[in-house]
């Protein structure tokens, strides 16, 4: 899956597309997800990024192990 997203800011540090591109496979017990992240915008500073997607994918694991967001 890809995905294209535009933060909606007037900080020119973090305008502009970033192209998230998402692989979804089979992995032991489980799912296996890749996200690469191309045209980060300079003011997003990696670590914080890694935070927001490591939140996101555990909220996601909770989901699809108890139908229900945490």
């Amino acid at each position: 899956m890809v995905q294209i997203v535009e933060f909606e800011t007037d900080d020119p540090s973090v305008t502009g597309e970033m192209t998230i591109t998402i692989d979804v496979a089979d992995a032991d017990g489980g799912t296996q997800i890749n996200a690469v992240h191309d045209g980060l915008p300079e003011g997003v500073p990696l670590d914080q990024n890694e935070l927001g997607w490591s939140i996101s994918l555990g909220k996601l694991a909770t989901l699809a192990e108890t139908g229900e967001l945490p």
